[in-house]
């Protein structure tokens, strides 16, 4: 009995339209044998085998097709998407150019994809433009544009997504991106309006709610911000969770979450930000280890505080047995601090204009036998080139105070402070604990002969003065109310702080009346230069930490000139950094178990200035010799951590956590 190929490519059709593909191209592949010539059959059985996901199996057919049609703009474009799912996008962008040359929509759209996939960012943010330009109607090119800027500069973002909102303000994504861009340009009434549109819209869109956690954080509109905290937080077991990133690990940390909450979010954003089981690059198999080649991967090379911590590792390198390569995903921002990683650094390579795959077979050429990731998940961080596994070992170091979550990153860099035994299960990593402290620092140094005397600070000569010199995005409702309890318990004393955006610093003025505690108490420390900003913290008595995220650079900021701290070793890595650096600057006693006990011992120094006196003096003799600001000895360390894991890897042994011991 002959086939009708029509009523049989027909029943295939349908069946695909169900979801039941393997049926559908069954009887196609059967089809394409009886009517080998037929495009339809052929088309439908190639376009059947990319929703599929077998796209290798589908490229043959829709050569097929263009040998004999050309200019087939169907097979084309499907060819073009086959070749993007099979990583080989340069292969089709000549296809989706010529596609989009007739300004196609759904063409633009891909085109875009593509130069977006290959990180050519400045090439898709214009195709994105063209697309919004001649189909306002199609939401993809804004929505797309809103992407790729939204975590630039809002000065750029903004224009390109109030167009966005004018011709789609139905669309939730469209009116939560605004409400982000808003939020960073400090336009909080105007955020808070978009953010509350686009959950109005979609009550489920989860990033909307995280961006409007970050606003109730940065306005202290406490009361908001943990009705929202508590709703996210319920959530998370939910399969809607897994769909959608309401809140980014690295701002979960400013927030009351458990430790093992946190490694889930980590998980969440793993697989938000890495989709599926990339297949890994191959690598070439390294050379003898001698020295260790170890690949430091970073967008951070700038001005940031991640130099201002790690900045020396580079230059401290025992280059018979590490050639350290600074491999950079940033911006550069022509800094003495990417100059400096460039001289110290064995090597300094650009990876911000290659593709994922592409940077990732970068760095397996160059023979890495360990690949630190730096930053994982923090702003211009690109976790798709660790995920490709370009080094037989990567790590973890500094950047995220959490875990990663993520299966590609064997190891995370700590210490026993930072993550003691009863803190395991919060890491997916294998653990390396240093001896010291996980933050390298930089060597100390004397503080300035003449720093600015109190009265040009604002500050009143004769009172105790505590200070915070975190964010204000760690500022929460508990470690405020502990620092007026303090304040209340020290006749005259005032709080040295960042100056919040404006709602929140009346809120917080508020809260200070409300406690019996003068507002005048509370003065507000204007944001300066580094350098500058180091140059006043000596004015200032104590450094009163946050509890739920800890000080990290701005402890070791107070530390190193001179000024102790008072900090409450928490149930977390980002409430634990500063107990770490009193631990390796031999002040442990300094770190205390509860926040009663830190009220306790804060009061007991605001009020004995002798004994204050006596602990800065304590300070100063112990800072020139400090285990927290030696370079040298902590990348001795971090060699020996790195050997060690290599050691294992070499007898063919999987991970597992080491303690490295001190050196001395």
């Amino acid at each position: 009995m002959m086939l009708n190929v029509d009523q049989e490519m027909a029943k295939a059709v349908r069946l695909a339209q169900s979801g039941k593909l393997k049926p559908a191209v069954a009887i196609l592949e059967k089809l394409a044998g009886l009517a080998p010539a037929s495009v339809p059959v052929r088309y439908n059985l190639a376009l059947f085998l990319l929703m599929a996901g077998r796209h290798a199996q589908a490229l043959p057919h829709l050569d097929r097709i263009l040998a004999a049609h050309p200019g087939h703009p169907p097979s084309l474009f499907s060819k073009a998407k086959g070749l993007m799912a099979l990583d080989r996008v340069e292969e089709a962008l000549p296809i989706l150019h010529h596609l989009a040359a007739t300004d196609d929509p759904e063409s633009l759209l891909a085109l875009g994809n593509a130069l977006r996939q290959l990180q050519r960012v400045a090439d898709a943010v214009a195709v994105y433009r063209r697309l919004a330009e001649v189909a306002p109607a199609h939401p993809g090119g804004h929505v797309n544009l809103g992407l790729l800027l939204v975590g630039g500069d809002p000065d750029v973002a903004l224009p390109a997504l109030e167009n966005a909102v004018r011709h789609h303000p139905g669309i939730a994504e469209l009116q939560a991106m605004l409400g982000q861009v808003l939020l960073r340009l400090r336009r909080l009434d105007e955020a808070a309006a978009h953010l509350g549109r686009a959950l109005t819209i979609d009550p489920t869109l989860a990033p909307a709610k995280g961006h409007l956690l970050r606003l109730y954080r940065e306005t202290a509109d406490w009361d908001r911000e943990e009705t929202l905290f508590q709703d996210i937080r319920a959530g998370l077991d939910t399969a809607a969770a897994r769909r959608q990133l309401a809140v980014a690990t690295q701002e979960a940390i400013f927030h009351p979450f458990t430790g093992a909450e946190i490694l889930r979010i980590a998980g969440i954003e793993a697989d938000f930000r890495v989709a599926g089981r990339p297949r890994p690059v191959i690598r070439p198999r390294p050379k003898a280890p001698a020295p260790l080649v170890v690949g430091y991967l970073s967008p951070d090379y700038r001005e940031h505080a991640t130099m201002h911590l790690a900045g020396d590792v580079f230059l401290n390198h025992d280059r018979g047995r590490v050639r350290p390569i600074a491999y950079s995903v940033g911006p550069d921002d022509g800094s003495p601090w990417r100059d400096k990683v460039a001289r110290e650094a064995d090597a300094f390579v650009d990876l911000s204009g290659l593709g994922d795959r592409a940077a990732a077979e970068r760095i397996a050429a160059d023979g890495v036998h360990l690949l630190v990731d730096m930053s994982v998940f923090t702003r211009h961080a690109r976790p798709g080139i660790a995920a490709l596994r370009p080094a037989p070992i990567q790590a973890a170091w500094l950047g995220l105070a959490a875990s990663s979550g993520a299966q590609w990153l064997d190891y995370a860099i700590v210490d026993k402070v930072l993550a003691p035994p009863e803190h395991r299960a919060h890491f997916s990593e294998r653990l390396i604990h240093l001896p010291d402290t996980y933050q390298a620092n930089q060597a100390w140094t004397p503080c300035p002969a003449s720093p600015p005397g109190r009265s040009e600070l604002g500050l009143p000569e004769n009172a105790t003065v505590f200070c915070s010199f975190n964010g204000h995005r760690k500022l929460d409702r508990a470690s405020f109310g502990l620092w007026l309890r303090v304040l209340s318990m020290v006749p005259g004393a005032v709080l040295w702080q960042l100056a919040p955006p404006e709602p929140a610093r009346l809120r917080l003025e508020r809260a200070a009346r409300d406690a019996g505690i003068d507002p005048s108490r509370l003065i507000w420390a204007p944001v300066l230069p580094r350098p500058d900003h180091l140059a006043r913290i000596p004015a200032a008595d104590l450094f009163l930490d946050a509890l739920v995220c800890g000080a990290h650079t701005t402890a070791a900021d107070a530390l190193r000139m001179g000024v102790p701290l008072v900090s409450v070793a928490g149930p977390r890595l980002a409430s634990r950094v500063a107990s770490s650096l009193l631990h390796a600057v031999g002040l442990p006693d300094l770190s205390v178990p509860d926040s009663e006990a830190m009220v306790e011992l804060a009061v007991a120094l605001g009020r004995d200035p002798v004994r204050r006196s006596e602990l800065r003096n304590r300070l100063q003799g112990l800072l020139p010799n400090a285990p927290a600001f030696a370079p040298a000895r902590f990348t001795r360390h971090l060699e020996t951590a790195f050997e060690q894991v290599w050691q294992r890897h070499a007898a063919g042994k999987p991970p597992a956590d080491i303690t490295v011991l001190a050196s001395d």
